[in-house]
């Protein structure tokens, strides 16, 4: 059973991380690590979470000040044991089910890099309607999920792709990573399962609109130039 490290970001979080590590240590699959991640929160929230999880496969670590979520993650990354890696933002959640789908499918298919599954989006208790950035029609519907909480990639195919890109600061750096293991050649695979439920709330980073839409721009003009570098 290879050993899969769990890598959270956060930064000033609220009882929604209570639910997402709850939904995490729920899983039916047993040999993982948890690494949150304290990004530079200015609240004292986490140590007092940290008091109700009495679980030895979690530990914190602090990336220094906040330097977003990418900074985050690499810092994860660079302190994970595990032999595949997973990601989940601390507002998310996972069927109990998750690793387990996707560690079997990667010791079962050694030639795959990665492996993705589906989302679904759904409205946080205090969201009382989808954001202008969200269709309606998205919400409670079983999407495909290009975005790190789907995601478990072999720690080696990770570095071999190389890190998130911590300029990117409005929710592009896992855009950007998913450009690069495409343009670089890595195998992936897309699993039929729902695999992330992704709350929908007004601090969720695709909220930034217009900066977001500015480094997806750039970030598809360097895959398009690497692709023409060949």
């Amino acid at each position: 059973m290879n050993h899969v490290s769990v890598i959270i970001p956060v930064f000033n979080p609220t009882s929604h991380l209570l639910a997402c590590v709850d939904s995490v240590l729920h899983q039916s699959y047993e040999s993982f690590e948890v690494i949150i991640v304290d990004d530079g929160s200015t609240n004292n929230a986490l140590a007092s979470m940290m008091r109700m999880w009495a679980s030895p496969n979690i530990r914190v670590i602090t990336s220094g000040d906040n330097r977003g979520v990418g900074h985050a993650r690499n810092c994860g990354v660079r302190d994970a044991k595990g032999v595949y890696l997973s990601f989940i933002d601390q507002d998310d959640l996972w069927p109990p089910n998750k690793l387990e789908t996707q560690a079997i499918y990667l010791d079962a298919h050694p030639i795959i890099d990665f492996v993705i599954g589906q989302q679904v989006y759904f409205l946080s208790d205090e969201q009382e309607q989808a954001p202008p950035w969200l269709r309606q029609n998205f919400l409670q519907k079983s999407l495909p999920g290009y975005l790190p909480g789907t995601l478990m990639v072999r720690k080696k195919s990770f570095e071999l792709n190389g890190f998130f890109d911590e300029h990117l600061r409005s929710g592009t750096d896992d855009v950007d990573w998913f450009f690069r293991a495409k343009d670089l050649g890595l195998k992936s695979a897309a699993l039929p399962y729902d695999l992330l439920y992704k709350r929908v709330h007004g601090n969720n980073l695709s909220q930034q609109v217009n900066n977001h839409q500015r480094e997806l721009l750039h970030v598809v003009a360097k895959s398009i130039a690497r692709q023409k570098k060949g």
